[in-house]
């Protein structure tokens, strides 16, 4: 560089227009750099963004696979006579657990699923029920050397309906009004026989 006023070369220093010119370029490196963080936040949100979705997606498809699963299995577990839902989920969480060269669901419900020892008792026969055991017989007390034997004690009997009364069916018949008697009748009657003829009613 020379002196402006002498035209004497300097040695060392650098001209103005060069750093005019690198200042220039740092700011258009700096502007370049803001806007590469810019679109590298903006990525970042996009790529957390999608991978939220991402999650939203699978639940939705896992979703989705389960009510399908639901809806294709319902009728051939009714078939098989798992009728309860709990038993229902039971079962079909154990198939899902087979891995994805399972067989079919409705095959594996006529042979593998009665062989897996939590889903067994599903189609286990069940119990019958137990006989109530009968009532011991009463016997007679072991008679003792010298006295008579007590006889056993009777076998309860039924108890027999009530007998019908004894003049069930039978026709009303008449009764007789109580006799009269005359004032000479009454003045000869016995004691004993007015004393019938008050009680019968004869003199009301």
């Amino acid at each position: 560089m020379k002196c402006p006023h002498c035209e004497t070369a300097i040695e060392g220093v650098i001209p103005r227009e060069r750093l005019n010119g690198k200042n220039q370029q740092i700011k258009e490196l700096q502007a370049q750099l803001e806007a590469a963080s810019e679109a590298a936040q903006a990525a970042g949100k996009l790529e957390a963004q999608a991978t939220e979705l991402q999650a939203q997606l699978a639940a939705a498809q896992a979703e989705h696979q389960a009510y399908v699963l639901q809806s294709e299995t319902s009728a051939d577990l009714m078939r098989a006579g798992v009728l309860d839902a709990e038993d229902q989920d039971l079962v079909r969480w154990r198939y899902e657990r087979l891995g994805e060269d399972r067989p079919s669901f409705a095959d594996w419900l006529q042979a593998g699923a009665r062989e897996d020892r939590h889903l067994a008792s599903l189609w286990a026969a069940p119990a019958a029920p137990a006989e109530a055991p009968a009532a011991p017989a009463t016997q007679a007390a072991p008679a003792t050397p010298g006295q008579p034997q007590a006889p056993a004690a009777p076998a309860p009997v039924a108890a027999q309906p009530p007998a019908p009364p004894s003049n069930a069916g039978a026709r009303l018949q008449a009764v007789a009004p109580p006799p009269t008697y005359s004032p000479a009748d009454v003045a000869t009657m016995p004691l004993e026989q007015l004393r019938e003829a008050l009680r019968s009613g004869a003199f009301k």
